[in-house]
């Protein structure tokens, strides 16, 4: 199949040849009528015109590459239910897209050089967001699905796992993008809560502890988060087993011993004050 632009390295473009693919991740969103979808870098369109044959009420796409929108436009432009932006996915702001407090539905094949941006942009506005079933690298969607005490497990699995069910779904061989990246891609499915499976006190003292304890993933966490417990507090004061090293700790242990600390930490701080 022909490519109507020149990939884009850059870019990290890598445009979906096998539409098979397209139909296999679509299906597994199971798409209703009333549904919002909002589709990240269309690039050719071969799951833009799988999601045009379904039944979503509302369809945005949003494409960076310039050269593509009059494509794009000429292509599904004349259908009304889709809306085309032409715009960088990592300064959308979703709150423009989002209409009658209805969340969004997320799907794309995430450029693989600007990956992990998008999941924690996804991650930010979980709020407007009822899932997203996205193509990601291999490796980086068994990072966010690990489970405790795998190589993979760390700081994604950790922050995703708090405030979505991850699932994987099925790997698309390289063979069927073009050019043909030099990894193996993944589909999964990100659903996000209602709510946290656990409260967080302070996510910003949440994520500086979390980031600082798998910096040094292969220490114990008395030795790693020795910069988190107060002055007056002796290790032997705190009720969790510091003996352990932080990959074993699933995600709500994680926020147990985050919201703990920054307690006794605040109490201290008004002690002090």
């Amino acid at each position: 199949m022909k490519s109507i632009v020149r990939p884009v390295k850059k870019w990290g473009q890598n445009f979906l040849q096998d539409t098979s693919y397209a139909g296999r991740m679509i299906q597994t969103m199971e798409i209703q009528p009333d549904d919002c979808l909002l589709e990240i870098g269309p690039g050719e369109g071969a799951l833009t015109q799988v999601l045009a044959a379904s039944s979503a009420s509302s369809i945005h796409i949003i494409e960076k590459d310039r050269r593509l929108i009059p494509w794009l436009q000429g292509r599904f432009g004349s259908d009304p239910r889709f809306h085309i932006h032409s715009q960088d996915i990592l300064t959308t702001n979703f709150t423009d897209i989002v209409q009658n407090n209805q969340k969004l539905r997320v799907i794309g094949n995430l450029p693989y050089n600007i990956t992990s941006p998008i999941l924690f942009k996804l991650l930010d506005a979980c709020h407007l967001i009822q899932d997203a079933t996205v193509t990601i690298q291999k490796e980086v969607g068994e990072r966010l699905a690990s489970d405790p005490g795998c190589k993979a497990y760390g700081i994604p699995s950790i922050f995703f796992q708090i405030f979505a069910q991850v699932q994987s779904h099925f790997t698309i061989p390289p063979e069927a993008f073009f050019p043909i990246p030099k990894v193996e891609s993944a589909v999964i499915s990100i659903r996000f809560y209602d709510k946290p499976l656990a409260e967080i006190h302070d996510e910003a003292y949440f994520k500086k502890m979390v980031h600082t304890v798998f910096g040094q993933r292969r220490k114990m966490l008395r030795n790693t988060l020795k910069s988190f417990i107060p002055e007056n507090m002796k290790p032997s004061d705190i009720p969790f087993d510091l003996q352990r090293r932080p990959e074993t700790y699933t995600p709500v242990e994680m926020v147990a011993l985050s919201n703990f600390l920054y307690q006794h930490d605040r109490q201290c701080f008004g002690q002090h004050s």
